[in-house]
């Protein structure tokens, strides 16, 4: 078996998120390509930022650069660790896979009864079938290499790096400088991961192990346990649980793939474990996409809940309210929700608003909270971090158009910015979105068709306040059957629309305020059968009518 591997050792930066290159036989580089090193490294005149000098760090994205440029050279791949031999370049290494007999004993397993799984920087203890933990080996090998190129200064490979690479101006290229030579990086120590066979045995599993209830683990999809050292996971290869898997990762690679000293402590302890949550969150956004790996971005499925939180909701709560809690006060929140969403907000904009100062602060963080040594001078907090955040959630339409959404959209949330059919239009098609908010925005029936051809998928859906939202998209809905809850609120929709919900078995919520539905909807409203709130009021249904839906349906919320 063998894994496909991302390359490139460079980054680039399209205004609002990051990129890592794949190894593949030709890479392009993208119009706003940038330097990772020089990106974090540079001096900034304007704030006083001087040079910071990562050894090693510049010639180790170089050895990607050239990879991605050269995905079959044998004395880049040597020094990596890479299989040589691979007419294409694209393989990362032999998985070795033999019948289990060395898991530790507190996973109680039995011999034989489960697979493990090498691979150069994971050991996998599985109960699920080949495929499917290939599919997950193959997964955390790209995100390693990824997360070593971004974090190189706090990872543990930085002193072979640097000793391997050391600088050599006379020696010409990376390969150069390797060739003939046996210069290779290596493993301390492999990572532990526990592979259950699926969901139901990954929350019995945790919930012996951790002491938690069957219920609150099996809401889970992923956990990394710091006293185990171990991340537990099940093959899920739904869009959250990938992403899931990504973030517990994160927790481990800080933790295992950097010189550590946390011992028995736990990061953000005492306070700022927003930034613990928030960099793993940032991690989540991560995707491949042609020949890339893109961190970040306003497409990224954690930043559209900030965004209705902002724009809908109009909560902003300040990185000061968030600093001072730790781990325990945390997970005693009652607004936990509130709390990823803005420190994965807040997390987004310093890694990715282009500020020398801002991003070196959080690797500063990084460091501190993990207790990792790095020479870094001491920075001051960003300020205002508030106004620069919010203005990262307003999009516009040159900045759809100039950031590319590369990855599948599942969630879309565009309330409160500044976006028309000429943004919209930038968009590719999106087929599996469940969530759509295109609250306020001036388009029509058209952009909609175009930009989800079928809303099969979805399940919430917000037109409110889309002036030219009429009773033309009434065809497009009939095949939304999954609808959960629609806001038609303040469009030109009437009973024609209305009419093509007939068949929507699952609808929950509807609001209709200010449309122009009348009395002759109500009958199929009477027949949703999971209906229990809707909004009429600004509507030309009589009074009488709506007293008469009250008589029948005593539990439905009417015009709350």
């Amino acid at each position: 078996m063998v894994l496909v591997i991302l390359g490139g050792g460079h980054f680039a930066t399209a205004n609002d998120r990051t990129f890592a290159y794949a190894i593949a036989p030709t890479v392009q580089l993208p119009s706003h390509f940038e330097d990772q090193c020089d990106r974090v490294c540079r001096s900034d005149p304007g704030q006083g930022i001087p040079k910071w000098d990562v050894p090693g760090w510049e010639q180790y994205m170089q050895v990607w650069s050239e990879l991605a440029a050269d995905p079959t050279n044998q004395s880049l791949r040597q020094f990596l660790g890479l299989p040589i031999g691979d007419d294409t370049g694209q393989s990362l290494a032999a998985i070795r896979a033999t019948r289990g007999r060395s898991a530790p004993s507190w996973i109680g397993w039995k011999p034989g009864t489960y697979a493990q799984v090498d691979t150069p920087h994971f050991q996998i203890f599985s109960r699920s079938d080949r495929d499917k933990t290939t599919e997950v080996a193959e997964d955390l090998e790209r995100c390693y290499w990824v997360w070593t190129q971004i974090f190189f200064p706090l990872w543990e490979g930085r002193a072979q790096a640097t000793l391997h690479l050391r600088d050599d101006s006379s020696a010409g290229t990376m390969s150069d400088r390797l060739a003939g030579g046996r210069a290779r990086l290596s493993t301390r120590k492999k990572m532990r991961v526990v592979l259950l066979r699926d969901a139901d045995d990954y929350g019995r599993t945790l919930a012996r192990l951790t002491g938690g209830s069957l219920q609150a683990v099996s809401q889970s999809t992923g956990f990394y346990s710091s006293e185990r050292r171990t991340s537990f996971f099940f093959p899920d290869q739904s869009g959250d649980a990938i992403a899931s898997r990504r973030h517990e990762l994160v927790h481990q690679l800080f933790r295992e793939a950097t010189r550590s000293q946390l011992g028995g402590d736990e990061a953000g302890a005492r306070s700022d474990f927003w930034l613990v949550e928030g960099i793993a969150g940032y991690f989540e956004s991560m995707h491949f996409d042609n020949g890339f790996a893109a961190v970040g971005g306003w497409d990224s499925p954690r930043l559209q809940f900030a965004r209705y939180r902002v724009f809908a909701q109009q909560q902003v709560v300040p990185l000061a309210a968030l600093r001072p809690d730790g781990q325990t006060q945390v997970q005693q929140r009652g607004d936990l929700a509130q709390f990823y969403a803005f420190a994965i907000a807040y997390t987004h904009w310093m890694m990715d608003s282009g500020d020398v100062a801002t991003r070196r602060w959080i690797y500063q963080m990084l460091a501190d909270l993990y207790r990792i040594k790095i020479d870094v001078e001491t920075l001051n907090e960003p300020t205002d971090p508030e106004r620069g955040t919010v203005a990262m959630l307003r999009l516009d339409d040159a900045t759809l158009a100039s950031n590319p959404a590369g990855r599948t959209l599942e969630q879309l949330c565009l309330r409160g910015c500044l976006v028309s059919s000429k943004g919209l239009s930038q968009l590719e098609p999106a087929e599996r979105l469940r969530w759509l908010d295109l609250t306020g925005l001036p388009i029509n029936g058209d952009d909609l068709r175009r930009l989800v051809k079928s809303p099969e998928s979805l399940t919430q859906l917000s037109l409110e306040a889309c002036p030219m939202i009429d009773d033309a998209i009434a065809s497009w809905l009939r095949s939304a059957k999954q609808l959960e809850e629609l806001d038609l609120s303040g469009t030109r929709c009437g009973d024609l629309v209305l009419q093509s919900l007939a068949e929507t078995t699952s609808l929950q919520t509807l609001w209709l305020t200010d449309t122009q539905v009348t009395d002759k909807s109500l009958e199929i409203l009477s027949r949703l059968p999971q209906l229990e709130t809707i909004d009429l009021r600004g509507t030309a249904v009589s009074a009488e009518q709506i007293a008469r839906l009250q008589r029948q349906h005593p539990n439905w919320k009417l015009n709350p």
